[in-house]
């Protein structure tokens, strides 16, 4: 090979070197302490429906937590640790033995809107299902917006792509949020390459992208 043919090859090979994949891994956190503590049967009426939400939002993380192996292996090569406000996504890291994290608004969970129906006695799981359908056609009373919540997660998918420089990201946060996210990553041209668990707790689903 003459002088000129390496040196093209050489460059060829760095210029692919500096292509590096980035990686987005979304994990919904472990079973929280009112998972047992509130019953999704039992019997709520709409004007105790806040009393449920705040328990849920403020509780911790149940003491038996099953943390499957593939997400501990995902999360090896993490350098970027971002999580929701919300306790139970916090004590989550430190469940897999992650202390150093980003804490962020952007990731927090949709509020259930609450309010409406308060001499109505309905089980909880009802009660949930009810109010989010109310809450996805506009219902938002004590809450933000469907609208106003789908506007936040993309700002959220800024928030992760704006790292250029890291190889892999890793953000621990909800349902909802980790929903509506894969659907903006999906928009973005962020490639899935992997989804574990659904939508149960530890699930974790990661992208991909040159």
């Amino acid at each position: 090979m003459n002088k000129c043919a390496f040196e093209k090859e050489y460059f060829k090979e760095k210029i692919g070197m500096d292509k590096t994949q980035r990686k987005i891994t979304l994990v919904r956190h472990g079973k929280p302490q009112a998972h047992d503590d509130y019953s999704s049967f039992s019997i709520v009426s709409g004007e105790n429906v806040e009393q449920f939400i705040r328990a849920w939002n403020t509780c911790k993380l149940h003491s038996a937590n099953d943390i499957p192996s593939s997400l501990k292996e995902i999360i090896q090569d993490g350098e970027l640790f971002i999580s929701s406000e919300l306790t139970r996504t916090h004590e989550s890291f430190h469940m897999l033995g992650i202390s150093v994290f980003e804490s962020k608004h952007l990731f927090n969970e949709a509020d259930l809107p609450y309010g409406i129906g308060k001499s109505i006695k309905m089980p909880f799981v009802i009660w949930m299902i009810t109010l989010r359908l109310l809450w996805r056609f506009g219902l938002s009373c004590n809450s933000e917006s469907y609208k106003n919540f789908t506007m936040r997660v993309s700002d959220g998918a800024d928030f992760l792509e704006k790292n250029k420089n890291v190889k892999h990201t890793i953000l621990m946060a909800h349902g909802f949020v980790n929903r509506v996210l894969k659907k903006e990553l999906l928009r973005r041209n962020w490639k899935l390459i992997a989804n574990n668990g659904r939508h149960h707790y530890w699930s974790h689903t990661t992208f991909e992208k040159v």
